[in-house]
C-alpha cells in the first residue's frame, strides 16, 4: 500500500495543474474574444517595449517604464518575446501557473499545523489539502488570475512561501523567496520588511531563530525599506506621468490633506505632515469594513494568529489612502498582495483554535465543525465575490466574457489589416491585440490628443 503522502500528493498536483489549465484557457478566451481590460494592453506594451528597446509607455504618457512600478519579474517575459514567442500567451499562461503554485506553500503550512489535529481524518496530508483548497478559493485569487495580467498577482505564491519558510525556520529559503516576490513590485519590500521585523522581534523560543538570524532579518528589513523609499522618493518621481493613476487614486486624500499629490514622494510627505487628517480620512464606513471583508473568506480565523498579518499592513494602509473606485473590495487586484498573509494567518489560526477546543470538545466533533465552518465561509465569499463558475452571485464572472460578441468578425478583419508599426487607437478589448507597437492609444480615457494612423471601431 502506498504511504499517506503518496496517496495525497497526486490530489495536490491535480489541483495545481487543473487550476493552471482552467485559468489559462479562460484567460486566453477572454483575450481572444475582445474582453480584455486596459491593464493587459499596458503590460503587453511594457514588455514588448522592453524587449525592443522602447522604454516609454505612450498609453499612459509615461516617459519610462519605471514611472509607475519597478517590476523586474517581467524581464524574462521580455527576453522570451524578443526570441519570438507569442507574448499574450506567455503572460496569460505564466500568470495562471504562478497563481496555481499558491497551493503548494499553503499545503505545506496546512500539513505542518493542521495535520496533528486531523490525525483521525486523514492526518497531515488532509490538513495540507484543505489549506491548498482554501488558498485557491479565496475570491481575490481567482479574480486576479482571470482579469488581465499584473505582476503582483505572480507574487502570491512566493509571498506565502516566505511565511512558510519562516515558520519552517528556513532563513535562506525565506530570503530567496522574498527576493523573488520583491521582483514583482517595489512596495512588496515594505510588506517583507514588516513581516521580517515581526518575526525578528519574537524571542528565540517562539521564532525558532537564534539572535544572529533575527539580526539578519532586521538588517534585511532596513535594506528593504531603503530600496522601496529610494524608488518611491527618488527614481519614480523622475518618470511618473504628469496625469494618471496617482491623481485618480489619491485625489480624495489630496483634498483632505490640502496638498496636491502627483507621486509617491508627495503622498509620503503629505501623510507625515498631517497624520491626524490621515486618521480621520480612514474613519469612514467603507474603510472600516474593509478588514472584515478580507477576513470573511477565512472565517475571521486569521485574527487568532496575527503575526503573519504584519505583511499585509502596508498594502492595507495604501488601499485606505486610495480614493479610486472599488479598491476596497475583494474583487480588486489592489487587494492581491494582502491575500498570502491573510491565508497564512488563517491556517495558523485554525490550528490554534483546534488546539484550544480539543480539551473541551471531542476531537471527532471539534475538527469537522471548525473545518466545515472555515470552508463554508470561504465558499460563501467566493459565491459573492469570486472569479469562477462558482461565483453565482458575483459580478466578475460571466460566460459571455469568453464568447465572441456581434462585431468580433469585423474587429478581427480590422486588426489583421493594421500595419506592424502603425500607431493605433482602439478600445481596451481590441487594443490588446495591437498593443505591441511603438504607440497605441485608447481614447477617451487613455489618449495623448495626437492623431494616429489607424482607428479600430467598435469593441
Amino acid at each position: 500500500m502506498p504511504s499517506g503522502p503518496r496517496r495525497q500528493r497526486p490530489w495536490l498536483l491535480g489541483l495545481i495543474i487543473g487550476y493552471a489549465l482552467f485559468y489559462t484557457a479562460l484567460s486566453w478566451l477572454r483575450y481572444a474574444t475582445f474582453h480584455a481590460q486596459i491593464d493587459f494592453s499596458y503590460y503587453l506594451r511594457l514588455v514588448w517595449g522592453v524587449a525592443h528597446g522602447a522604454f516609454d509607455l505612450p498609453l499612459v504618457q509615461a516617459k519610462h517604464v519605471l514611472g509607475l512600478h519597478a517590476e523586474p519579474i517581467l524581464l524574462p517575459f521580455a527576453l522570451l518575446a524578443r526570441l519570438g514567442l507569442p507574448l499574450p500567451a506567455l503572460l496569460l499562461s505564466g500568470q495562471a501557473i504562478a497563481v496555481a503554485l499558491l497551493a503548494w506553500p499553503a499545503y505545506r503550512l496546512g500539513r505542518r499545523h493542521l495535520g496533528p489535529a486531523l490525525s483521525r481524518h486523514g492526518g497531515a496530508e488532509a490538513g495540507g489539502l484543505i489549506a491548498a483548497l482554501l488558498s485557491l478559493l479565496y475570491p481575490t485569487v481567482t479574480v486576479a488570475t482571470l482579469h488581465d495580467v499584473h505582476p503582483v498577482t505572480m507574487a502570491l505564491a512566493p509571498l506565502l512561501a516566505v511565511v512558510d519558510a519562516l515558520d519552517d525556520r528556513a532563513l535562506r529559503r525565506a530570503l530567496g523567496l522574498g527576493l523573488l516576490a520583491l521582483s514583482c513590485r517595489e512596495d512588496i519590500a515594505l510588506q517583507l520588511a514588516c513581516l521580517f521585523v515581526a518575526w525578528a522581534l519574537l524571542p528565540t523560543r517562539k521564532s525558532g531563530f537564534p539572535p544572529l538570524a533575527r539580526g539578519i532579518l532586521l538588517a534585511v528589513s532596513a535594506a528593504l525599506v531603503a530600496y522601496c523609499f529610494a524608488y518611491l522618493l527618488w527614481l519614480q518621481p523622475a518618470y511618473v506621468p504628469k496625469q494618471g493613476s496617482y491623481q485618480l487614486h489619491f485625489e480624495r486624500i489630496a483634498q483632505a490633506l490640502g496638498t496636491p499629490i502627483a507621486s509617491s514622494r508627495d503622498l509620503v510627505l503629505a501623510a507625515l505632515r498631517h497624520p491626524v487628517r490621515v486618521l480621520l480620512f480612514f474613519a469612514d464606513r467603507e474603510r472600516l469594513m474593509y478588514p472584515l471583508l478580507l477576513l470573511w473568506p477565512v472565517a475571521g480565523l486569521a485574527l487568532l494568529a496575527p503575526l503573519s498579518l504584519a505583511g499585509a499592513l502596508p498594502i492595507v494602509a495604501l488601499n485606505f489612502l486610495s480614493g479610486f473606485p472599488n479598491v476596497l473590495r475583494l474583487e480588486s487586484h489592489y487587494t492581491t498582495a494582502i491575500v498570502p498573509f491573510v491565508l497564512a494567518a488563517a491556517i495558523l489560526g485554525c490550528a490554534r483554535l483546534l488546539g484550544w477546543l480539543s480539551p473541551s470538545l471531542r476531537p471527532s466533533l471539534a475538527v469537522p465543525l471548525v473545518v466545515a465552518s472555515l470552508l463554508a465561509a470561504s465558499l460563501s465569499a467566493h459565491i459573492w465575490h469570486g472569479g469562477s463558475p462558482l461565483a453565482l452571485r458575483g459580478t466578475r464572472f460571466r460566460w459571455s466574457l469568453f464568447r465572441d460578441g456581434d462585431n468580433a468578425a469585423l474587429l478581427r478583419a480590422q486588426i489583421a489589416a493594421v500595419p506592424a508599426r502603425a500607431s493605433v487607437a482602439a478600445r481596451p478589448g481590441p487594443l490588446a491585440h495591437v498593443a505591441q507597437r511603438p504607440r497605441a492609444m485608447s481614447p477617451p480615457e487613455y489618449d495623448d490628443g495626437q492623431p494616429v494612423d489607424v482607428v479600430i471601431l467598435g469593441e
